[in-house]
């Protein structure tokens, strides 16, 4: 049974906007009640453990009715950052009214304005009650409130209603203690927010002096660190989280290198070594760093370096503890779908889950394996244990053994000094989660076969029988008892782990979940629980999604909305901004097309609306002889395969998306 949220506001706009929001975050976690002031009772409050409010002062107004066990969270919002360049259309100096739906909040949004660096504006408090208008100011900028916007202002800034800030998100993450990897990716989504300003302020302002001074004071709000360095690790742009954290403080940064930066103060890494990492500062605090590749207007790069404390009891660090060890786990709740076979799945595994027997799980790729497998973890009674993953596509051949088994102290020259332990011992008490197990060397199943018949195993150089209880849940892409036949797999290994067995579903065989899945993701990568699919997309490539074969399922699907997030500059994506590698399966699956065809469909691009008479006319001067009824034969086969759209009456013919991806990827 999830737990309860309930937040508490002044208005309905705030009721159904914080509703929405924190229940596109928490769904999967929390039950979210959203109540009017007036609608507050002592039964309602005592029936939740934690009430947030909209503004600070409903709290007093709620004193009497709350009871000792619930805690109390007041929600800081703030700007949905993606939208804070349209004020830069007003021009510097400007009069503006700011329109809000109460004296308090309006004076609060100015505030926060003139925090984010946006000073450069003489701002009004409008609100409704406040008095006369002045009919020499032409100017308004609202949050949302486009409404109490005064008649007689013409030019009007809406920069959207105003959203739950990070530290609010991380405060209920860390009151529920959901997964810490749900305040990562909010972390990130919301940083990728910051990279997109910079990139539409580029590309779209010309007060650039306004535009870096504004992104400089986002970025400072920001509870983690950020740095910006360009392609010869130059500073371009750091927040003050970032400068703590790594003990850079008092000191002018912009312009120095920052690898250089880092050896004066007894930090050594490379920046373009890993994309995530750990390191000790000078403190010998823990920080974790996430670096981000992006791409600028004149083509170079630049690189976004995010930090964050890293907990020492949560991360992985102690050198006697394998790298694979798992701390973010999926539930049943991630899987998403209205398929009634991956629903008849899932209820399956979840029956598979309340009992301890070893399970594998076959599937293509990206078919959500992993988060199945993980989903049963945490349904079962092993759920407080470890979740241990064995990858083997990860590990050299050499060292599997190792790796399994952990070995004693002084085992081998080059030894860690006091030994290590295998990741077998790790998942003690626990899953063990074995990826891929179709690549499982022979002498490791045999390895893995003798741990699980005896219950105990002995790490390399040692004698001493260590007990051990593990269930195993793994996966394959491969039959496993084909691979029994061909003597490639233990049979005796493979009737002991297939106690029971589970099929994933291809996405290509879940028609209903095309578009559900596809705003889920859409959703996540932007960040915006307002965005779909049937908004962001042309018709023409939404109906091609749905009829896609997806066979990298939704793997592929996850990686293709990121590539539209990269990509999207408010205008509707096409087909022709699909991946190289699918358009090139458009080409490949359409007709071969005639020489005729190819040049009427090149004659209709180049004219759109062009008419029989007039492709007649186009050809004859080419030097091309065809009949008007080849020609009547043509369109409409091109009409057909959906390369072109021919209109009735005087129209004439127009190509299509699809048309055009053809023209564009075959060069026609």
């Amino acid at each position: 049974m999830k737990e309860k949220l309930i937040i508490i506001t002044l208005n309905s706009t705030a009721r159904v906007g914080l509703h929405s929001y924190l229940s596109s975050i928490f769904h999967n976690y929390l039950e979210i009640q959203s109540v009017l002031l007036p609608d507050v009772t002592p039964d309602l409050l005592a029936s939740t453990s934690c009430i947030l409010y909209s503004a600070a002062d409903i709290q007093p107004k709620c004193q009497d009715m709350v009871p000792d066990h619930v805690h109390e969270l007041i929600c800081i919002r703030t700007f949905n950052h993606t939208y804070l360049h349209k004020i830069l259309q007003i021009p510097p100096g400007s009069f503006v009214y700011l329109v809000n739906d109460s004296e308090r909040n309006t004076y609060e949004v100015i505030r926060q304005l003139q925090d984010f660096g946006i000073s450069q504006y003489h701002f009004l408090p409008y609100y409704p009650g406040c008095g006369p208008v002045s009919p020499e100011i032409k100017y308004a900028v609202t949050v949302g409130e486009v409404h109490l916007v005064p008649k007689n202002i013409s030019n009007v800034i809406d920069i959207g209603n105003r959203v739950v800030d990070i530290s609010t998100i991380n405060e209920i993450i860390a009151w529920y203690h959901l997964p810490l990897n749900l305040a990562d990716e909010i972390t990130r989504n919301y940083i990728n927010h910051i990279v997109q300003i910079i990139k539409l302020s580029n590309m779209q302002l010309s007060h650039a002096l306004d535009t870096q001074m504004i992104t400089q004071a986002i970025i400072n709000t920001i509870v983690n660190g950020i740095c910006l360095i360009d392609s010869s690790d130059s500073i371009q742009m750091v927040n003050h989280p970032f400068t703590s954290m790594l003990c850079l403080l008092n000191q002018e940064l912009i312009g120095q290198n920052l690898p250089a930066l880092l050896e004066e103060h007894a930090i050594t890494c490379d920046l373009h070594d890993n994309t995530e990492f750990l390191l000790r500062n000078a403190n010998g605090e823990l920080i974790r760093l996430w670096i981000q590749e992006i791409d600028t207007i004149n083509t170079s790069r630049m690189y976004l370096i995010h930090s964050y404390w890293a907990n020492d009891a949560g991360e992985p660090t102690d050198d006697t503890i394998p790298g694979s060890m798992v701390r973010r786990l999926y539930d049943f709740n991630h899987i998403i779908t209205q398929t009634p076979s991956v629903l008849h799945l899932i209820e399956n595994a979840k029956r598979i889950s309340l009992n301890d027997f070893h399970v594998i799980i076959q599937g293509e790729s990206g078919t959500e394996k992993e988060v199945l497998a993980q989903a049963i973890h945490n349904n079962s009674r092993r759920h407080d244990a470890p979740f241990v993953t064995l990858n083997l596509t990860s590990l050299e051949t050499a060292i599997i053994n190792t790796e399994l088994l952990g070995y004693e102290d002084g085992a081998f020259p080059g030894s860690r000094p006091g030994g290590m332990t295998g990741i077998l011992e790790s998942a003690d008490g626990g899953t063990l989660f074995i990826d891929g197990i179709q690549y499982m060397p022979p002498h490791i199943q045999a390895v893995l076969l003798h741990v699980l018949k005896n219950g105990t195993l002995k790490r390399i150089g040692g004698n001493r029988l260590i007990p051990v209880n593990i269930r195993v849940i793994a996966t394959t892409a491969k039959d496993l008892y084909q691979m029994v036949q061909e003597g490639s797999f233990i049979d005796e290994l493979f009737f002991t782990i297939n106690s029971v067995s589970l099929i994933t579903i291809p996405l290509r065989q879940r028609e209903k979940d095309i578009l559900l899945l596809l705003n889920h993701f859409l959703k996540n990568v932007f960040n915006n629980y307002t965005i779909d699919a049937e908004t962001i997309m042309s018709e023409h490539l939404l109906q091609y999604l749905k009829q896609y074969s997806w066979p990298g399922n939704t793997q592929e699907m996850n990686n293709l909305c990121r590539h539209f997030f990269s990509i999207y500059n408010r205008e509707p994506l096409s087909l022709q901004n699909l991946p190289p590698y699918i358009l090139n399966q458009i080409t490949a699956t359409q007709s071969k097309l005639s020489i005729a065809e190819k040049q009427i469909l090149k004659l209709i691009a180049a004219a759109p609306h062009i008419g029989r008479s007039g492709i007649k006319r186009q050809l004859d001067e080419n030097g091309v002889s065809i009949t008007e009824g080849k020609i009547r034969s043509t369109l409409q086969t091109l009409n057909e395969y959906d390369y072109i759209k021919v209109h009735r009456t005087r129209g004439g013919c127009e190509i299509t998306e699809l048309g055009q991806v053809v023209l564009g990827v075959i060069g026609i």
